[in-house]
């Protein structure tokens, strides 16, 4: 009996020396950390719902109203300038004539005097020639301002509306990422389209601008110029 009881009790230590070397539990497991979520271009909190509707050609200007606009605003012009100049003359003087008045000296006298002469010619053909010349030049870059101006406003609506096709796919392809049907490259590849539609929309901007102020170079300050420009504003809104 008491030999049982021995034997019982070893076995009964042998365990309980064998539960305290026993490896420990190891703990729970580390939250991770959220998977990178590459942002949109802009930033802007949106929906990978396309723009509704057609696309909506803006208003152009007139072509020929506008031209004859800017025709119309050039200061005045005229063919014949009259021209100014100094004119002198040094020579022996002659007793009992009057040196500063050429009418009271005889011709070939000699006399010295000065004077301001106006000189209009009454016909000059290189001076029509060179006023027809200058209005070819203006003709030529009022019609060259037309065309820039509405090739520009053409072109910011057509950019426009593909801009805004290329960030709804922009936005689907961040949602696709993001679920895992998509790798990031996806959304990349559209982020540097809707980037590139960035700039074009910029330079339209620019070209809007530069054709804008043409027209006022073109015209003289005051009045004139301001009628061209709000005519012009008419058709620019909303894109400067």
């Amino acid at each position: 009996m008491n030999r049982a009881l021995a034997v019982l009790w070893g076995l009964t230590f042998v365990a309980l020396a064998q539960a305290d070397t026993a490896e420990p539990v190891p703990p729970p497991p580390a939250i991770a950390e959220p998977p990178f979520r590459l942002p949109l271009l802009d930033g802007e909190s949106r929906t990978h719902a396309p723009p509704p509707g057609r696309m909506e050609r803006g208003a152009l200007p007139d072509p020929r109203a506008l031209f004859d606009l800017a025709m119309g605003c050039y200061p005045s012009r005229s063919l014949f300038r009259a021209e100014i100049a100094l004119e002198g003359r040094a020579a022996r003087r002659q007793a009992g004539a009057d040196a500063l008045n050429p009418a009271d000296t005889a011709p070939g006298s000699g006399a010295s005097y000065v004077g301001v002469v106006a000189r209009i010619p009454l016909y000059s053909a290189l001076e029509i020639d060179r006023e027809r010349e200058r209005e070819l030049r203006r003709r030529k870059a009022a019609a060259e301002a037309v065309g820039a101006l509405t090739q520009a406003l053409a072109e910011w609506g057509v950019v426009s509306r593909k801009l805004s096709l290329f960030r709804a796919l922009e936005k689907r392809a961040q949602e696709r990422v993001a679920v895992g049907v998509a790798e990031t490259g996806e959304q990349v590849q559209y982020l540097k389209d809707v980037a590139d539609l960035e700039g074009r929309l910029n330079e339209a901007r620019a070209k809007v601008v530069e054709a804008r102020m043409t027209f006022i170079g073109l015209c003289a300050e005051g009045a004139p110029a301001e009628r061209v420009d709000a005519y012009i504003r008419r058709f620019t809104r909303g894109i400067e």
